[in-house]
């Protein structure tokens, strides 16, 4: 299939074009050929900051019930890279459960889930992909709904996919040995279904982890703090009787969690002006197509 001209002439950004998980219209040219003009509305976006292009906006998945973030138990587990990832859940419109994988690899998996926890109230799940009861668990999740995989390369996604089938569709790697790092097996994005009516999206491995745009409310306990400030703008960074400031002095607050909120906050305002131009562009050509 490919895209119509009018939806080229009206979609100039990557992100607008069909992705992973979206339903089209499109007509039929023949038995192995069709013209998509236009993609039904999304119920959910799972996107992140593009890397390598300024404020640009790459999408993992659409129309997604649930998103499993996947973090191996070995030397790879990183609580900053799970704030990352976590950040793009935000906004998904999706249940976000953390799913610790590799426990067969791992003697006390105890230490991990409570890191975990400290960060998130989301599910959190330890599993192995070659345990049954643990398959039968993810199965139970995505039954009758459509799931996707994010992480690092090497934490076991496209495995767990294959053992969810009972096939090896998908490549796998091992890691590297010296710091546990993956290396890219999966290179596209790719829908699988399973026997129970879920669908399951794999991922290529994620190593830099930028959301695109993260709504303040999200932040509630920051925004509940700078309520108590004593300036309405307080910026949080050098204004006296800044309740926000405290908090992280006297450690109610985690400095990473601010950290967070410093950098989805920034990186809003890059957004938010590229989209205000990106709908100007957008409004002109459709009074030029009139």
């Amino acid at each position: 299939m490919e895209v119509s001209g009018r939806f080229k002439y009206l979609n100039y950004l990557k992100s607008d074009y069909p992705q992973v998980g979206d339903f089209v219209n499109f007509h039929q040219v023949d038995s192995d050929f069709g013209i998509i003009e236009s993609i039904s509305e999304r119920h959910s976006v799972i996107e992140r900051m593009d890397v390598g292009f300024v404020n640009e906006k790459h999408i993992l998945a659409v129309n997604v019930d649930i998103i499993f973030i996947c973090m191996s138990l070995n030397n790879d587990f990183n609580i900053k890279k799970l704030r990352n990832f976590l950040s793009l859940t935000y906004d998904s419109g999706c249940e976000t459960v953390v799913l610790l994988t590799k426990k067969d690899l791992c003697e006390n998996p105890e230490p991990f889930f409570i890191q975990v926890r400290e960060v998130t109230d989301a599910k959190i799940m330890v599993i192995s992909a070659y345990e049954a009861a643990d398959l039968e668990a993810v199965n139970s999740e995505v039954k009758n709904r459509t799931a996707v995989l994010i992480g690092s390369s090497g934490v076991g996604k496209s495995t767990l996919i294959n053992s969810l089938i009972g096939e090896e569709l998908l490549e796998t790697k091992t890691i590297r040995l010296s710091d546990a790092q993956g290396r890219h097996a999966t290179v596209s994005r790719e829908l699988v279904h399973l026997n129970n009516g879920g669908k399951i999206i794999d991922t290529p491995g994620i190593r830099i982890v930028s959301s695109y745009f993260v709504d303040e409310s999200n932040f509630e306990d920051i925004l509940s703090l700078s309520e108590g400030c004593s300036f309405k703008d307080c910026t949080h960074t050098v204004e006296p009787g800044c309740m926000v400031r405290k908090s992280l002095y006297d450690g109610t607050l985690d400095y990473g969690r601010f950290e967070q909120y410093r950098k989805a906050m920034k990186l809003n305002q890059y957004t938010q002006a590229r989209e205000k131009e990106r709908q100007r562009i957008i409004d002109k050509r459709i009074r030029k197509g009139r």
